[in-house]
């Protein structure tokens, strides 16, 4: 995928593969609250029902360790590491619910975001805003590409959902009210406060119409 830079350093966009979802638990787990982390279970779920809406963010940046001052550096030919993700699964709701957290709608018409997040070395650096700016464009690339079959079978019928999302129209996520504002300069609005229940401190929804 795309290669922008925020900053001096240079990001790269992909989906996460299976073999990298323990490494977005440790991500998951190290920044959210014990009461708001996803568990590996439902992270390893998501990836593997809904692999286009799981999408990472890459960089090649290293810490030279044996630099005190921990100056960068970059390797090309080093494996990039994953710094941050976004991971949804789809809904027919029009709202996004406390059962979307767990469950997964292939033919669903709303894209529901559970996680935005970003490990804390890199914190603060633009990359949260510059990772839904990328999703949203992600998104609204696939809203766009036809079906791969027309076959009636359901197999068939997954199988194109996880190469597209004709029939997506809208993207939801539920957020605290300090996080309001990094998202509605992303483009979506604020619908008000949601009824969903997960940690102690409320949540506020947001829309995004594709």
């Amino acid at each position: 995928m795309t290669n922008p830079r925020t900053g001096n350093l240079s990001l790269e966009y992909r989906l996460v593969p299976a073999e990298d979802v323990l490494k977005a638990y440790t991500i998951e787990s190290a920044e959210y609250p014990e009461s708001e982390a996803a568990s590996l279970e439902n992270l390893v779920y998501r990836q593997q029902v809904a692999p286009l809406l799981f999408l990472g963010c890459y960089t090649h940046e290293q810490k030279d360790a044996d630099n005190n001052n921990s100056n960068n550096m970059y390797n090309d030919e080093a494996a990039p590491t994953l710094i941050g993700y976004i991971v949804s699964t789809l809904s027919s709701d029009t709202s996004l619910t406390h059962s979307s957290m767990s469950t997964h709608d292939p033919q669903g018409s709303s894209v529901c975001i559970h996680s935005v997040c970003v490990t804390s070395a890199y914190q603060r650096r633009g990359i949260a805003i510059a990772m839904v700016k990328e999703y949203l464009k992600h998104l609204q690339q696939h809203v766009h590409i036809p079906a791969i079959s027309t076959s009636s079978d359901d197999s068939q019928e997954l199988a194109d959902r996880n190469t597209n999302l004709v029939g997506v129209k809208r993207v939801l996520l539920i957020a605290h009210n300090e996080l309001i504002g990094l998202y509605a300069r992303a483009g979506f609005e604020l619908v008000g406060q949601s009824a969903v229940e997960h940690g102690p401190d409320p949540w506020y929804e947001m829309i995004y119409r594709l």
